[in-house]
């Protein structure tokens, strides 16, 4: 078990304006949806065209370079609507191609998760101060109005688990062919990483329990077993409208392998059995919510799996990183094959997706692609 890391500090969420704040070269644009990024005869991107909030159109021209940050389902929707992909992929839209790159918008890849929810013994959770009106509720948002303590200070997801599931899976032949064809090593995690994050929130979750509506009184608790290396392939995103405001197309492919479906199956039992029998919380916990889970049959089991199942908020690797045009989208310092000026920072770059939530990798990704903006305009940043 591990306490989670929070962007909260002093009771407040942190989030990324806090590093531009008080910086009088930055100037932040909301509800503006980017258009198009300009390219120049020789593929050099000069700018960026956008909508604003007025519905206007803006042109913005770079003197340096054009860092694309829209993450991995908008970064590569715009720079396919901006002549860079799969030409014809493009060409189907009318869009001219500026650089014929097949990957940008394959290789995407997310977390599936499997949430449920357990009745516990009032008292014992956050539901009576957080979502239920009542002298609890209004006892937490006091205290958080007073000095920023209390529940409303919490993030709720503070503890997991990652935990690894062997013996259970090696029960069936398939992952055991699986495993062999892998050279003997174990296919969800070869180099010994955990097979699930498993999340612990002491209340009912609504972003991950849309399925069902809110009890209206009462505590709960949602666990999320979340399946960190999928063995399906991964999925893509494509065009399917020139208008940069609406959706693109995104599939993320989830349990077109039936191994991934045997892998969560079995991890929701071994998590049900440690909750619902183990000391201590199996004192705490009443029953399912709304209805029973079905355990003890495969195939019943598989059809709440399959009904569920959802995103763990966790897509990355559609413009990924590669050794040339033919194997990504960008180089290792992050610059767009076929491209001048261009690069990408986001969570859209991965090569493979991380064995745990990816907050910390998209930091990582972000201070190293300054470092190296900073490296390639020395004289704008002298030895930084």
């Amino acid at each position: 078990m591990f306490r989670c890391v929070n962007t909260v500090y002093n009771g407040v969420r942190s989030n990324a304006s806090f590093f531009v704040e008080g910086k009088s070269n930055i100037t932040l644009l909301a509800n503006t949806v980017s258009k198009q990024i300009i390219f120049d005869k020789d593929q050099t991107a000069t700018g960026v065209r956008v909508i604003g909030p007025d519905h206007n159109e803006y042109t913005f021209s770079a003197k340096r370079e054009v860092i694309v940050s829209q993450g991995a389902i908008g970064s590569p929707q715009l720079l396919m609507l901006s002549g860079v992909g799969r030409k014809s992929d493009l060409e189907a839209f009318g869009i001219e191609s500026v650089i014929d790159s097949p990957h940008v918008g394959q290789n995407l890849q997310d977390h599936p998760v499997m949430t449920q929810v357990f009745k516990i013994k009032d008292g014992y959770g956050l539901d009576s101060h957080i979502r239920h009106s009542g002298p609890e509720h209004e006892a937490a948002l006091q205290q958080y109005a007073k000095d920023k303590t209390g529940p409303f200070s919490s993030a709720l997801l503070e503890l997991v688990a990652f935990p690894r599931i062997d013996e259970r899976l090696m029960k069936y032949e398939v992952y055991r062919e699986a495993k062999a064809k892998n050279g003997g090593r174990d296919p969800f995690g070869p180099e010994g990483q955990p097979h699930f994050e498993i999340d612990f929130l002491p209340m009912f979750a609504d972003a991950f329990q849309f399925h069902f509506p809110p009890p209206a009184s009462g505590d709960y608790m949602t666990v999320i077993v979340d399946l960190l290396r999928p063995y399906s392939k991964p999925g893509f995103v494509k065009l399917l409208s020139t208008d940069p405001a609406k959706n693109p197309y995104i599939n993320l492919n989830f349990l077109a392998d039936d191994l991934d479906l045997i892998c969560i199956r079995e991890g929701v039992r071994y998590i049900n059995d440690i909750l619902m029998n183990g000391e201590g919380m199996k004192d705490l916990i009443e029953g399912d919510y709304p209805f029973p889970l079905p355990r003890t049959s495969d195939e019943a089991l598989d059809k709440q799996i399959l009904e569920r199942s959802q995103t763990g908020y966790h897509p990355c690797g559609s413009n990924r990183i590669g050794k040339d045009i033919y194997h990504g989208v960008v180089d290792g310092e992050l610059k767009v094959y076929g491209a001048k000026n261009l690069r990408i920072s986001d969570a859209s770059i991965f090569p493979l997706i991380p064995d745990c939530r990816i907050q910390n990798d998209v930091y990582m990704v972000g201070e190293k692609c300054a470092d190296m903006i900073k490296a390639s305009h020395a004289d704008l940043y002298g030895s930084q």
